[in-house]
Formats: structure tokens, sequence, C-alpha cells
């Protein structure tokens, strides 16, 4: 994908390129369902847009579509895919674990973020951590479909995610990088032409501006690799470490974009629906609610928010699993013991639990552990003639259910 990002870079008007990256994308990621990613999840989503987008305007009818009208119908369906990230982003945080600062996610990327410094333990601080991702991640969520308020919007919401990328913490690069990607679609195209102007005015000649950004483009891809080759000849790839000040060029030289361009006056007015291409935003927003029907509790836009709804009981302030929905997580195993220090290491310990299918997928999909569980039956070994659940149940449940290891210890700590 690396190189088909390349390719694109050096020939911006070959259409298919985008198309290609994001069938590529959605191809290994469904090959590797269930994932338990929320960025993968999320540009997963992004990609079926594009795809979607693809069809419609150059195979169904509309040979002739312009690439404006193809991004156009891309961002009419792709930008609602944020606002329902934010919705859960704050929905699944109000709990009692995450308002609490001696265990809540917030505090521990704050504490990553002033690692070292007096302030990583000041009081203020940590609540303000808190209370802070539900101020910025609402306001950014509304502003941003209020044409006056958008520009505003971008200035809080962008630094939060430049931010918690800047930690190290996690993969949070990653999201905020997906994340970026779907605040693009909220620039309008008079930004645009707003910073081509710009750069031709200061370079002499619009097409010498031309060269320099896709020069600029190619020299950074350049030295992504370079350095993933400095660390490993074969893999290309840099480490997560190094990989935290390409992220911080990007998302600076991006943020300064979108706030100055930005017309302040812009308009969200579409010149035609997204239509059909809607339905791929509304399956990523019910993914959202996954948690609390019974499903998968990975994946799920939870991530690092504290949030325990496994077992018949939760810490959501509203609401734990809805009743009369699926019952995979009521159905809980205690791992006592096995014959794997790797698998003992995750998932032994005190008041942790796996939910019965997530403990089913791991025996099945990873043979060679024999694990001997505490069930509502009593104590039984994987061994002695187990039903596995994940083999018996349906293709669709095999690619999509994946839950997090079940930590039943109060308060719950955070965790992935």
């Amino acid at each position: 994908m690396m190189a088909i990002s390349g390719i694109g870079i050096l020939l911006p008007r070959l259409k298919g390129i985008l198309v290609a990256n994001s069938l590529s994308f959605a191809t290994i990621y469904l090959m590797a369902s269930p994932v338990a990613s929320n960025n993968q999840t999320t540009a997963f989503f992004f990609a079926l847009v594009v795809l979607g987008a693809t069809w419609t305007t150059f195979w169904a009818g509309r040979q002739s579509g312009s690439r404006d009208d193809h991004f156009e119908l891309i961002a009419r369906a792709g930008r609602w895919l944020l606002p329902s990230m934010y919705f859960f982003g704050i929905y699944h945080k109000i709990n009692t674990d995450f308002l609490d600062p001696a265990v809540s996610c917030a505090v521990v990327l704050y504490e990553a973020l002033f690692n070292g410094s007096w302030l990583s333990n000041w009081n203020f601080g940590q609540y303000g951590a808190i209370h802070a991702t539900f101020v910025f991640e609402g306001i950014a969520m509304v502003a941003l479909f209020i044409p006056r308020l958008k520009v505003y919007g971008m200035l809080i919401g962008i630094p939060f995610h430049l931010i918690i990328g800047f930690t190290g913490y996690a993969y949070y690069k990653d999201f905020s990088t997906i994340v970026l990607v779907l605040y693009s679609l909220f620039i309008p195209r008079a930004a645009y032409a707003a910073a081509f102007a710009a750069i031709a005015r200061y370079s002499g000649n619009g097409n010498l501006a031309l060269r320099l950004g896709r020069w600029a483009l190619v020299g950074f891809v350049c030295a992504y690799v370079i350095t993933g080759a400095m660390r490993d000849a074969h893999g290309l790839m840099p480490t997560h470490e190094i990989m935290v000040p390409f992220f911080a060029i990007y998302g600076i030289c991006f943020y300064l974009f979108a706030v100055i361009c930005t017309p302040r006056h812009g308009s969200l007015a579409p010149k035609r629906a997204a239509g059909w291409l809607m339905v791929v935003p509304l399956i990523y927003f019910l993914n959202g609610w996954s948690p609390y029907l019974g499903l998968k509790t990975e994946s799920s836009i939870s991530m690092y928010s504290n949030l325990h709804t496994e077992g018949g009981q939760t810490n959501h302030l509203i609401h734990g699993v809805i009743p009369a929905t699926w019952s995979y997580q009521n159905d809980l195993v205690t791992p006592v013991s096995s014959n794997s220090p790797a698998f003992d290491a995750a998932y032994i310990g005190t008041g942790l639990a796996l939910v019965r299918y997530e403990f089913d997928r791991l025996l099945a999909t990873q043979p060679g552990p024999s694990v001997t569980v505490a069930t509502t039956e009593g104590i039984v070994s994987s061994d002695a003639g187990w039903v596995n659940t994940y083999l018996t149940s349906n293709p669709i449940a095999q690619n999509f259910l994946i839950f997090k290891p079940v930590d039943l210890n109060h308060p719950k700590v955070c965790s992935h």
C-alpha cells in the first residue's frame, strides 16, 4: 500500500490509485478479521466509502464523473464517520471509572504527556484531562456541522488528536492519523485553492508550486522508508517511537493548513446527496453500540474508555447491556492454569476472566494451550470434552466478534 501511495503522489491524476489503496486495505482487513483495532476499523469503513463512491461516480452510469465529483461524494458520506466516532468517544466514557482519576484512561494519557514532570501528579490537571476529553470531543462533533463554527471545531479538535499522538502512548498516532483524514473531508475546495494560490505566489508560478508540493511529499515518503530500512532492511517500517516525529510533521502541517486556509464562512451545502453510501457510516455507528448489545467489546470505538459491560455488570452511568439482546458477554470463564506461560501472563490473574466465546476463539486460532478454567459448572479442562462455541458459530460471527479480556476488579484500571 505504501508503494501504491507513492505512485499516487507522482501521478496525482491517476484516479485508480485511491481505489487500489482502498481495495488493498479493505481486503487485508477482511482477511485478518476479526481485527482488534479501532483505527483500522475506522479506516476500513472509510475505504468502503471510497469504493462505494467510486462505483457510483465512475461505473454506475456516471463514467464521465470528475475527480471533484468523486471527492465530493466521498466527503458527503465519509465525514459522518467522524461525529459517530466522537459520539462513542464520549458515550462509552460516561462511566464511574473513567471519571475516577485514580484509574481513568484520561489520566494515564495525561501522565504520559507530562512524564517526569511535576505536572503529571497535579490533581487539577488530572481532573482537567478527564473533563477536557468530553468538552473537546463534544465541541468538535457539533461545530464541524455548523458552517460558521467549522474552523473553530478544527481549531479545538485537531490539536486534541495531535497531543494524544505526540505522547507516543499506545497507537494513538495511528488513530489520530485516520482522524486527520476524516477532518480533511470537511475542508472545502476553496481552502485548497487558497493554499495553492499562496504557494504559487511565493514560488513565482503555479506549475512550480505543484512540483514543489509533489517533491516535498516524495521526500517525506522516502525519509519514512529510509528510516524504516535503517531499523530493518526487510520490513522498511519505522519503529513505534521513530514514527512519532513523522506524525508531528504531517499533523502540524495539516493543522496549520486547515485553520489558515478554511474560509470562515464555509458551507456544507451539497451538490448531491450521498444516497445509499450513508449505509456505510450507519453500520459504523451501529458497530459502536456493540458493547451494549451484548456483542463485541473490541473494535467498537471503546478504546481506553474504562468501560465494563460484561458478566451482567456495568460501570456505565446510563445502562449496560440492553435486555433481550445477545448474551455473549454473560457467559464468562476464569482461566486458572495452562501449559502456556504466555497465556498465563496475559489472561490469568486476580479478577481476570474471558468471555467464553473469546476463550474458544483463542483455543481455535492459537492451537496448543491446554487450559483449566472456572465456569458456572465448576473447574473444567479444555481437553476434557470441551465444546468450542467459536467453531460452531456462523462465519459472520467468526469474522465480527472479538472481546477484550474481562477485568472484574473495581475500580477497573485503564486498558485498551
